[in-house]
């Protein structure tokens, strides 16, 4: 489970904010990958398509490599994120693919933040690879995902796997949650046409008033579940509701205060009737495109955490990592 939107401020900023759900933490580490990082994909015989980082990138790992990535930034602003897509994400096979093309979803934000600036060149840069179902050890599958693109110019897209194809899809409204596919969510959207921000006005009934109960009821039957659709039409109701936002500084705080209305405690979503407690907001991250922030907040520290990537040392010689802070309210320094 996860939620991701994007807020386009009233002089074209862009900042994306997203919520990672996941029973645990899986060593989840706050990283920089340098520019000029010699990097490799995964094939069925161990190497994949290589490539150079040109750009410098900060993200999260929690795969237990600093170079498979769930999400992240670069210095051009450009923002990729992997989100969880169970039944309907149908890799490429590898058979009958040369190694050097082949990619597993795990490499793939580390690969299009290394080598693009922009949404159209990160579309561009996967129709040259193919993405395979690598079983990841420590998950003992193959994760099924789709993967998220903002830029700085405001463009945003999702790329999923269908019938064993890649299909980009254009999201102009910049929300992405789970199953099923996009163009589905959008459609759904217009079961939801009717809901307003305004309070409804009274009515009469044989000659009685009937008024509403207090603020709020023009959104009466947004949904309230924890699923991905309903998800999905909440943040779409939130993005397209929010006040002008002036600057992307300000949208950073606009962002927050939006995400947290996705954000999970233990226990709310169980594996069925007393099963354990399956997912829960393990850590939010915002990236402001164009100051070129990334900000993170962990589930055990509700201090969010701004990296400055203006200063950043990128020309180091090896990707740097860092846990995601737990339980104090300290600074970070990276």
């Amino acid at each position: 489970m996860c939620t991701s939107l994007r807020l386009t401020t009233a002089d074209h900023g862009a900042v994306v904010a997203r919520t990672m759900e996941f029973p645990d933490l899986m060593r989840a580490q706050i990283t920089v990958l340098p520019r000029g990082q010699a990097l490799t994909g995964v094939a069925p015989d161990g190497t994949g398509h290589r490539w150079t980082s040109a750009h410098g990138v900060v993200g999260i790992d929690a795969f237990g490599r600093p170079d498979w990535l769930t999400d992240g930034t670069n210095e051009h602003g450009l923002y990729a994120g992997l989100l969880y897509m169970p039944g309907f994400c149908d890799y490429t096979p590898a058979d009958g693919h040369a190694p050097d093309e082949l990619l597993a979803i795990v490499n793939v934000v580390a690969f299009v933040l290394g080598t693009c600036t922009s949404v159209e060149a990160a579309i561009a840069a996967m129709q040259t690879v193919t993405v395979w179902p690598l079983v990841v050890p420590a998950m003992g599958l193959a994760p099924p995902a789709h993967v998220v693109l903002h830029d700085a110019g405001g463009a945003s897209a999702v790329i999923e796997w269908v019938g064993g194809a890649m299909v980009a899809f254009d999201n102009p409204i910049g929300v992405a949650t789970n199953s099923p596919h996009l163009d589905w969510h959008l459609t759904n959207l217009r079961n939801y046409v009717a809901l307003r921000p305004a309070n409804p006005a009274p009515f009469s009934v044989q000659g009685v008033e009937i008024a509403p109960l207090g603020q709020g009821p023009g959104m009466t039957g947004l949904p309230a579940d924890a699923s991905g659709p309903s998800r999905f039409v909440r943040a779409a109701a939130y993005v397209s509701t929010l006040d002008p936002v002036a600057d992307a500084r300000a949208g950073e705080l606009a962002a927050l205060h939006v995400i947290n209305n996705f954000d999970l405690p233990r226990g709310f979503v169980r594996d069925g009737d007393g099963g354990a407690v399956e997912d829960a907001t393990l850590w939010t991250t915002i990236a402001n495109l164009t100051d070129r922030r990334y900000i993170v907040r962990g589930i055990d520290d509700p201090t969010p955490l701004a990296i400055d990537l203006a200063a950043t040392a990128f020309d180091g010689a090896a990707p740097r990592q860092v846990p995601i802070p737990t339980g104090t309210f300290a600074a970070l320094a990276i």
